[in-house]
């Protein structure tokens, strides 16, 4: 990040789909922020919104087991980036278990498993590797789930 004091040289993103990437020295964003107010409090509200993200991800991985945290990443994304049918609420992005498993601190396996209980319940259907949220309540439900409320997973698992 160019406006803060800190190095990430060492950190990198992967695009999941064609991106243009755009790069501001911390002077140029400093002088653009002056110039135009607004564009300071958008990178504000956009901050909070990513604290907010990553506070929940935190209390998922330590509170909820594996099907929970599945859930409640699935109704981030419909948020996010659904798309409404009928019936249904699509999540365009292909996302592999591999890589769902990543952003809620479990392994592959138990993805797998807690996408078949997710299915089991009603919440969701994945058709060619596109998830399709039939049930929002019944994934809402699934998302607050905490680790004493019962289950078979481990949380890391």
């Amino acid at each position: 990040m160019a406006f803060t004091p800190h190095r990430l040289r060492e950190s990198f993103a992967r695009a999941m789909e064609p991106s243009v990437i755009f790069v501001m020295g911390r002077a140029e964003v400093e002088r653009l922020i002056q110039e135009k107010p607004q564009v300071g409090l958008r990178m504000i509200s956009l901050l909070s919104e990513r604290l907010h993200y990553y506070e929940t991800r935190m209390e998922d991985v330590t509170l909820k087991e594996v099907p929970a945290r599945l859930a409640s990443l699935i109704l981030f994304l419909v948020e996010s980036e659904g798309l409404r049918g009928p019936g249904e609420i699509r999540i365009p992005t292909r996302y592999t278990h591999e890589h769902l498993s990543t952003m809620i601190g479990a392994n592959r396996e138990a993805v797998t498993r807690a996408f078949g209980r997710l299915q089991d319940e009603g919440a969701l259907q994945i058709r060619r590797r596109i998830i399709y949220v039939e049930d929002v309540e019944a994934l809402q439900s699934a998302a607050g789930r905490l680790l004493e409320e019962g289950g078979a997973e481990s949380p890391s698992s």
